[in-house]
């Protein structure tokens, strides 16, 4: 076999593994392609925390492209389109670069704080602290309108919510709460989770950004 054709069947099927997870589709013989890459998209939207960490795909494309590459290695095909190498070592990545990409990693880290929590299925702080919280962020400078890189996270949490019915978290706050410039997570869902975790799951670094004077984190609000 040189190729896959996604409208066939490879031998034993189209298998995957996901390796933060273990999981693998359950009929890989009796899913088609396409049936697979949902399948995938279906387990990594259950487990959110795990797609912010290891910046695992959701869309459709692209995570097409990983069950090809992953039954091209097990049938030992070689893949016709190679990734190429970005950039040489002697080369050192432009400024601006390096600021896009430090402020998706910040992104990503203060997404997986939050995700972490609802997927424990941890109870959220009263209503009485999260509207004091809530009240708190609108009047900080640090409350400011998300840009692209807090999308992705964004949806993530949609979909997590998605899977805890059991909550219902809202303060009359909501339509000011924008993403925090300190840890770029989503303030509407902040302020509902337990400081003891955040203050466990947030990196020093972050920590001491948090700005003293008015922030709830900082102050260690309870």
């Amino acid at each position: 076999m040189q190729n896959l054709d996604t409208h066939t069947f490879p031998p034993g099927g189209w298998a995957f593994r996901q390796a933060q997870t273990g999981w693998s589709p359950p009929t890989p013989i009796a899913s088609t392609y396409s049936q697979t890459v949902e399948l995938i998209i279906k387990h990594r939207l259950k487990n959110p925390a795990i797609v912010v960490k290891h910046n695992l795909s959701t869309y459709p494309a692209v995570v097409g492209e990983e069950l090809l590459r992953f039954n091209r290695l097990r049938l030992g095909i070689p893949d016709p389109t190679p990734q190429p190498s970005f950039f040489p070592q002697s080369r050192s990545l432009p400024e601006r670069v390096v600021a896009v990409a430090h402020r998706i990693r910040r992104a990503a880290q203060g997404t997986a704080v939050v995700l972490d929590w609802l997927n424990s299925g941890g109870a959220p702080v009263a209503q009485e602290l999260a509207n004091k919280r809530a009240a708190t962020c609108i009047a900080c400078p640090k409350n400011v309108d998300g840009s692209w890189y807090t999308q992705a996270p964004a949806e993530i949490i949609k979909a997590a919510l998605e899977a805890r019915k059991d909550l219902t978290l809202a303060t009359p706050s909501d339509a000011a709460l924008k993403s925090c410039d300190v840890c770029r997570c989503l303030n509407r869902l902040k302020v509902w989770c337990p400081l003891p975790h955040i203050v466990a799951k947030t990196k020093p670094e972050i920590m001491a950004e948090f700005p003293k004077e008015n922030c709830w984190i900082a102050k260690r609000d309870q």
